[in-house]
C-alpha cells in the first residue's frame, strides 16, 4: 500500500493521527496508562439547560412542563418524550432517554453547574471556552492537556470524535468516527475486518515485505525533506502507520452499536464513538476522549428538536456509562458534559415552530472519579442571568461569576496536572473555587 492509497483509505474510514511538527514517538515503547480517564461529551450547537438541568416556571422560557421535578438535591425539567411531538416513530423513541430516567439513575453521582458565564454567544469561542477554559485561541483542550501531562509518549493518549480538540502541538490527536472505521484501519489486509477468518488481500509474508519497503522509503523521504509542511505530513503518515499496529491491541465489539432508521444516525454514531473510547481506555492507551453529538442549534422548531437531541444525548451518556461498567473502568472515569453556550432567554417567535437563539449563560454537568454528586452549584434567575457565588462556600447571592476558567482550574487540580510543566504554559486567571468539584 503506497502513501497515496494509505491516506485515501484513512480519509474514507475517518481515522487520522495528527502530531506535533518534527516529533517521532517510540510507539511501541509507551508505558500502559491505567487511569484516571477523562471523557469530554460535547452537545454541539448550544443546548438549552431550561429543558435539562436548570428548570424554570412555565412561561416565556418554558412552554413544555408545568413545574420542575427533583431527584435528590437536583431539580430538572420533566419532559415527556412524545413520538408525535418529536417527529419520531414510537420504536425510535424507545432508544432515547428521558430526563426523568436519566436523573433518577445518575443524580446521586451528578454535579450540576448552573449559571456558567461564557461571555460569548459565538459557537467557536463558546466551544473553546467550554473545553479549554479560555475564550481566545491558543489554549489546548482539557483532554489534550491531561493527555500531554499524564502520557506524553502515547500516540493514542487523546482520541476525539469532534468538538473542540485543539492540542497546540502538545500531543498527537487520533480522530475517530466509528468502530467500523477503526477495524478497517487496524486490519487493512482483511477483505472483511469484522471476520478474522475472511480472505486476505495479500499473503502475510507479502504484507511484511510491503511494510518494510514502506518504512524504508518513508524514512528516506523524511531524511531528505526540507520544507516544514512536507516534514509534518510525513510525520503524520509515520504515526498513522505505527498506530495501525497499536489498533490491534484494542478489543473492539464484534458488532458495532446499530440503531434503526436515519433519525437515530447521530445517536448510533455517538454510541460507536463510546465503544472505541472504552476500548482505548481498557487497552490502557488513552487518557482522554472527546465524544460528540450535534443538532442543538435550534433557532427554529426548538420544542421538537432540542428535546429530541437532549434525549439522544442522555441515551448516549447512559450507553457510554454501561459500556465503561462492563469494561471494568467506570471507577476510573471522570465525565464532563457541556455545550457551546445556552439558548434563550425565551423564544424568537410565538408559534409552535419558534426557536431560541444564542445565550451566553449555560450549564455543565459532571460525574465520576473526583466528583461529589447529588449537588447543584450556581444558579440563574427568572430571566436566565447567572447568579454570583461565593468562591469558598459556593453559596449563591454574592461573590464572583462562575466561569469556564474557574471550572478548568478545578479540573486541572482534579486531574493532578495543575503543577505540571506543560500546564504552566497555559495559565488561567479564573477565580479559584477549592470545593467546586469535591464539595
Amino acid at each position: 500500500m503506497d502513501r497515496r492509497n494509505f491516506l485515501k483509505i484513512a480519509a474514507m474510514t475517518g481515522l487520522a493521527v495528527a502530531a506535533p511538527l518534527g516529533v517521532r514517538r517510540a510507539l511501541a515503547d509507551a508505558e500502559p496508562y491505567d487511569g484516571p480517564y477523562f471523557v469530554l461529551i460535547n452537545a454541539s450547537g448550544g443546548w438549552d439547560p431550561v429543558y435539562l438541568c436548570d428548570p424554570k416556571e412555565q412561561g416565556p422560557l418554558n412552554r413544555l412542563y408545568s413545574a420542575a421535578a427533583t431527584q435528590g438535591n437536583i431539580p430538572y425539567a420533566p419532559l415527556a418524550l412524545d413520538p408525535v411531538a418529536l417527529g419520531l416513530e414510537e420504536a425510535e423513541v424507545a432508544y432515547l432517554m428521558s430526563n426523568t430516567d436519566f436523573f433518577t439513575k445518575y443524580a446521586s453521582q451528578l454535579l450540576v453547574l448552573n449559571g456558567v458565564d461564557m461571555a460569548t454567544n459565538n459557537h467557536d469561542a463558546g466551544s473553546r471556552a467550554t473545553w479549554s477554559g479560555r475564550l481566545p485561541e491558543g489554549f489546548p483542550s482539557f483532554g489534550a492537556l491531561a493527555a500531554a501531562a499524564r502520557a506524553p509518549e502515547s500516540t493514542f493518549a487523546y482520541v476525539s470524535a469532534g468538538g473542540f480538540d485543539a492540542t497546540e502541538g502538545l500531543i498527537p490527536l487520533t480522530r475517530i468516527s466509528s468502530v467500523d472505521a477503526v477495524k478497517k484501519i487496524g486490519s487493512p489486509n482483511l477483505t472483511d475486518p469484522n471476520n478474522p477468518d475472511t480472505d486476505k488481500f495479500h499473503a502475510d509474508k507479502t504484507v511484511e515485505r510491503i511494510r518494510k519497503a514502506q518504512t524504508e522509503r518513508l524514512e528516506a523521504q523524511m531524511a531528505a525533506a526540507r520544507l516544514p509542511r512536507t516534514k509534518a505530513a510525513m510525520n503524520e503518515l509515520f504515526l498513522a502507520r505505527g498506530g495501525e499496529k497499536l489498533l490491534k491491541g484494542l478489543t473492539l465489539p464484534a458488532e458495532p452499536a446499530t440503531l434503526p432508521g436515519y433519525q437515530l444516525g447521530d445517536l448510533q454514531g455517538f454510541m460507536q464513538q463510546s465503544q472505541f473510547a472504552v476500548a482505548a481506555f481498557k487497552a490502557k492507551m488513552a487518557v482522554a476522549a472527546n465524544l460528540n453529538i450535534g443538532g442543538f442549534d435550534t433557532h427554529g422548531s426548538h420544542d421538537r428538536d432540542q428535546v429530541r437531541q437532549l434525549a439522544k444525548l442522555l441515551a448516549g451518556v447512559d450507553f457510554f456509562m454501561q459500556e465503561a461498567e462492563a469494561a471494568g473502568i467506570a471507577d476510573k472515569l471522570t465525565v464532563i458534559i457541556g455545550s457551546d453556550f445556552a439558548r434563550g432567554p425565551g423564544y424568537n417567535g410565538d408559534n409552535e415552530y419558534a426557536g431560541k437563539d444564542h445565550w451566553p449563560v449555560t450549564s455543565v454537568m459532571m460525574m465520576g472519579k473526583g466528583i461529589k454528586g447529588n449537588r447543584v452549584v450556581g444558579a440563574t434567575d427568572a430571566e436566565q442571568y447567572g447568579a454570583l457565588i461565593d468562591p469558598s462556600s459556593l453559596t449563591v447571592g454574592k461573590g464572583k461569576k462562575l466561569t469556564p476558567e474557574s471550572i478548568h482550574l478545578a479540573l486541572r487540580k482534579l486531574a493532578g496536572i495543575d503543577t505540571a510543566e506543560v500546564t504552566a504554559r497555559f495559565p488561567l486567571a479564573g477565580e479559584d473555587m477549592p470545593k467546586l468539584l469535591s464539595g
